[in-house]
């Protein structure tokens, strides 16, 4: 690992001077080190560098079955603007030869906070510092135990499938999951991560034996850290919704209120939404678990606003309006939702409580409300299991189907 570091800094200096560097097409692996101090706590990434049918530069970055395309590449001298879709991280990197070494910023440059980053051209393998042949084959359902021991211990449930080294696959845990991971076995090491502009994320472990994990780590920022371990499970369920929240004694409707993108002013009571179906969609630009919901959603709205059903999402997002509008903007445009958007509040528990005033319970971003077409409750999710997840989204994508045309179908 450390080698990766040295070599890619080496380059910067030794290429230091001289004309501008051509960026190489191919692969290349990008690395983020979220741990300073550690530098078996970092992220590695596969990303494929092209020029496309237009001959617009494009990064790929590939986690699992996910395909993200960056084009919004700026380039003055050697040194690179990277900025990834839909989200607000970015990278700032300078080109070497076959190499980029630079920062991270994780919430954007004017935030700060920046990891160190490089990448390098040519690379296939996501942890090339890890050579030997897979020990075992970890393909299967395993009961996940985060911080085991501690009052913070939670169950997780990891389900991977595994070919050769390679490892695909994703954890679910009672608000949704970690998205589309990859990674491999090498040895008796279990090696994860993804980087999708909204987190950074690294899973090691070392495999005991067939059915057992030990000694797991698991890092997405300098504070978002945990121990896990984990049991081969093949039964391992997780609580639903309904396990977790429900609507409070005594309330059977829920009003909201917003401004849109547009600085109108918005609420339940508007003519838009009268007798109609509606699906309330709590979350923020910032949740990558939203950015999943908000494509399903898009469809969903596409299919049936002409039968009376509407969408509005609740963001929480800054504290102002206007670096709140921007974000949501590009939420909207890169996803391509076409309902409702509102702005109510910035981030926090007790705000997040006060709009959702309804809901008890433990509550996740994203949460959603399902109201009949007299403004009745008939439905909460919280948390939400993307396509990451495989039979579990496809599940829940039925289910809401059937939800929706069983409220679009009654008087």
């Amino acid at each position: 690992m450390k080698r990766f570091f040295v070599f890619a800094i080496v380059i910067v200096f030794l290429t230091s001077c001289g004309k501008k560097n051509e960026m190489k097409t191919g692969p290349w692996l990008g690395v983020i080190q979220i741990d300073p101090q550690d530098n078996s706590m970092v992220v590695p990434f596969n990303m494929t560098y092209s020029l496309n049918e237009k001959g617009v530069a494009q990064f790929e970055i590939t986690n699992a079955d996910e395909k993200i395309i960056i084009t919004e590449i700026t380039r003055n001298g050697d040194t690179l603007v990277i900025k990834t879709p839909v989200f607000t991280s970015v990278v700032v990197a300078v080109l070497r030869n076959d190499s980029l070494v630079g920062k991270y910023y994780p919430k954007g440059i004017e935030v700060g906070n920046p990891y160190r980053f490089y990448a390098v051209s040519g690379v296939v393998d996501r942890f090339p510092w890890h050579t030997e042949k897979a020990a075992f084959d970890v393909t299967g359902r395993w009961k996940v135990i985060e911080n085991p021991g501690t009052s913070d211990s939670t169950i997780m449930v990891g389900e991977f499938r595994q070919t050769g080294d390679k490892v695909l696959g994703t954890f679910l845990n009672i608000t949704g999951d970690y998205r589309y991971l990859e990674g491999k076995v090498s040895g008796n090491k279990f090696l994860f991560s993804k980087m999708d502009g909204a987190q950074s994320l690294i899973f090691n472990a070392n495999i005991k034996d067939q059915n057992t994990m030990e000694n797991g780590r698991f890092m997405g920022s300098s504070k978002w850290t945990s121990k896990w371990i984990a049991i081969r499970d093949e039964n391992i369920v997780l609580p639903g919704s309904e396990d977790l929240v429900k609507v409070k004694k005594g309330y059977t409707t829920f009003d909201f209120a917003g401004t849109d993108i547009n600085g109108k002013k918005i609420t339940s009571k508007d003519e838009i939404f009268k007798n109609k179906v509606v699906a309330v969609l709590a979350g923020g630009s910032w949740c990558p678990n939203c950015l999943d919901e908000a494509r399903l959603f898009r469809d969903l709205y596409s299919k049936y606003k002409n039968q009376g059903f509407e969408v509005v999402a609740l963001n929480f997002e800054d504290k102002t309006f206007e670096i709140s509008k921007k974000k949501m903007e590009r939420f909207i445009n890169q996803t391509g939702a076409n309902y409702t958007f509102l702005y109510v509040s910035s981030r926090g528990r007790e705000k997040r409580d006060s709009v959702l005033y309804p809901i008890e319970g433990q509550m996740a971003f994203p949460t959603g409300l399902f109201l009949d077409k007299k403004g009745t409750i008939r439905k909460i999710e919280t948390g939400f299991s993307g396509p990451g997840t495989g039979e579990h989204y496809t599940k829940f994508v039925e289910e809401t189907t059937k939800l929706i045309e069983l409220l679009l179908s009654e008087k």
